[in-house]
């Protein structure tokens, strides 16, 4: 009776079964679909590569590409190292910096403004800005003199484009204080926000440098934090109360790593993102409970050895006024 129960049970799941699948004319149609897909991708694909091969040949190519074969087989054999890339004239690049230098000096708030402006230039115009280290040096020497004369302009492009910058990464710099000790909108918009003054900073400048001052901004923020765990010096040192204000200091201090570690991970590689992390609060951790345990061994230290000194300054001076009475 058992037995009759499973087979009836088994078959009505196989019936399911097999009515879940498509028929014939479901499966003519999947695949009618499927066909119809990759014919237009291969038209689109095709309409493409004409254009690029037009444009190649308008522009780029010496001899003429009459189809699409010939132009694949140019563009996978095209040594692009050796493609000169085009230069402003130098007089014209003097002008243009110094009107961003001009704004930024005489007008207020165009720092929002001229940021997305350069960054669109890099982006969609494919202008190069130099990302030198701040207080390089810039040594440029004239391919046209015999003597070696020194090309000032060059040397008057790259000053005042180290003036524009440095301007701008105060008013990022700024920006990231500001929000730090506001905290104002939700956590996501202040990591976004932070994530874009970042990366606007890594525009400007080396991604190392940038990290090396995030660093120190961060490191103060940690210390800040940790310091307030211990008492006033004014007052009694309390290591209970201490270690209890250490505990509760524990949350904000993870959630920090937290932030730090998805805003960085976003935008810099994971080796970077560890030693930053490391450096900064791991590190930090570790030397301000160091200080906090060698202050308080020598406060220990202290109380021990003071009650020894005055019982022997008690008992010089009772012996003292003994032997005078004898």
């Amino acid at each position: 009776m058992e037995q009759g129960c499973d087979f009836s049970l088994d078959s009505l799941n196989l019936d399911c079964l097999l009515n879940i699948f498509p028929g014939n004319l479901e499966f003519q149609q999947i695949l009618g679909d499927i066909d119809e897909k990759i014919k237009k991708n291969a038209s689109g694909m095709d309409q493409c590569l004409k254009e690029l091969q037009l444009e190649l040949n308008e522009t780029c190519s010496d001899e003429l590409l009459q189809d699409t074969t010939s132009y694949l087989h140019w563009l996978n054999n095209y040594d692009f190292s050796s493609t000169k890339l085009s230069s402003t004239p130098q007089g014209e690049l003097i002008k243009f910096l110094q009107t961003l230098q001009s704004l930024l000096k005489n007008e207020l708030n165009q720092e929002e403004i001229i940021l997305q402006f350069l960054l669109e230039l890099s982006s969609q115009c494919g202008v190069l800005f130099p990302r030198t280290p701040s207080g390089a040096s810039f040594e440029f020497i004239s391919s046209s003199s015999i003597h070696g004369i020194e090309d000032d302009t060059a040397v008057d492009v790259h000053c005042i484009w180290d003036d524009i910058r440095l301007h701008l990464r105060r008013f990022l710099v700024n920006q990231l204080q500001t929000n730090q000790e506001t905290k104002t909108g939700t956590l996501q918009h202040q990591l976004q926000f932070k994530t874009r003054c970042l990366q606007r900073l890594f525009f400007l400048y080396p991604e190392s440098e940038v990290l090396v001052k995030y660093q120190k901004m961060q490191n103060k923020l940690v210390r800040d934090l940790l310091q307030k765990c211990v008492q006033d010096k004014n007052d009694e040192m309390n290591f209970e109360k201490v270690v209890h204000n250490y505990k509760s200091s524990i949350p904000a201090f993870s959630a920090m790593i937290k932030e730090d570690l998805y805003i960085l991970s976003g935008i810099t590689d994971s080796s970077s993102v560890l030693k930053f992390i490391n450096e900064t609060y791991l590190n930090t951790f570790t030397e301000e409970i160091a200080i906090l345990l060698d202050m308080f061994c020598e406060l220990q230290f202290k109380e021990k050895t003071l009650p020894a000194v005055k019982t022997s300054k008690n008992s010089k001076k009772s012996r003292g006024m003994v032997h005078v009475g004898g």
